[in-house]
């Protein structure tokens, strides 16, 4: 046991629980910003903010949990930046003016890396290694902030429907977490493509690209009439 653990003493209230969880995450976010998923250990988080891993377990069970929390943080922040935007900035009414929403869009969702390097790894490991009631508690919040989030949009201009806005933002979910690892490779990878010739595609870019089309595709097929 450490120095620290000899100190520690078990949270009592919830606002405690709080900061002890947000600090457990803040120790994961800053070991995956420094090597990625297999970096990522209870071990690892536990001498990071200075724990034990016995300790450790009275706030989470194990380390997709503590992935799947950072994800859905992510996500809170994600959709605390867009509560943030003036509509006023924002005109759907023009290429000119999808485009511009497109790159605000983009600077939002870059600014926060959780959302696609834990998204990639959110269907086939994280969520496959929680628990049940864990995992239920977490999908409705992030369907709670799908739904705010494609409201703010259909404020903010840039959809008349929340059905289709809504459709927009999971199409948005689903490609980010295909493009983030595609766009972020592992030394070996880049390794690898270096030698290869194999491209390796600008995240901004690419995001940006996608959004401007999406956007404007979804305008046109609305002003056909189409679903």
């Amino acid at each position: 046991m450490t120095g620290k653990d000899q100190t520690y003493q078990r949270a009592r209230t919830q606002e405690q629980k709080g900061q002890r969880l947000d600090d457990i995450l803040d120790a994961t976010k800053s070991i995956l910003d420094e090597g990625s998923y297999h970096d990522v250990t209870l071990s690892a988080i536990a001498d990071r903010v200075g724990y034990s891993r016995a300790n450790l377990s009275h706030y989470v069970g194990s380390k997709e949990e503590i992935l799947l929390l950072l994800y859905v943080r992510s996500l809170r922040e994600i959709l605390e930046d867009l509560r943030g935007i003036d509509p006023r900035v924002l005109d759907a009414s023009s290429r000119e003016g999808l485009e511009a929403a497109s790159a605000m869009l983009t600077s939002v969702l870059s600014s926060h890396r959780d959302f696609g390097r834990l998204g990639a790894l959110l269907p086939s490991i994280i969520e496959t290694n929680v628990g049940q009631e864990r995992l239920v508690t977490c999908k409705r919040e992030i369907v709670a902030m799908m739904a705010e989030g494609s409201s703010l949009l259909v404020e903010r201009g840039l959809f008349d429907d929340a059905d289709v806005s809504a459709r927009f933002l999971l199409d948005l979910s689903n490609y980010v977490s295909g493009l983030y690892p595609a766009t972020h490779p592992l030394p070996i990878q880049r390794a690898a493509c270096e030698k290869t010739g194999y491209p390796t595609p600008s995240y901004e870019e690419s995001l940006r690209h996608f959004l401007t089309v999406q956007l404007i595709g979804y305008k046109a097929a609305l002003g056909r009439g189409d679903s």
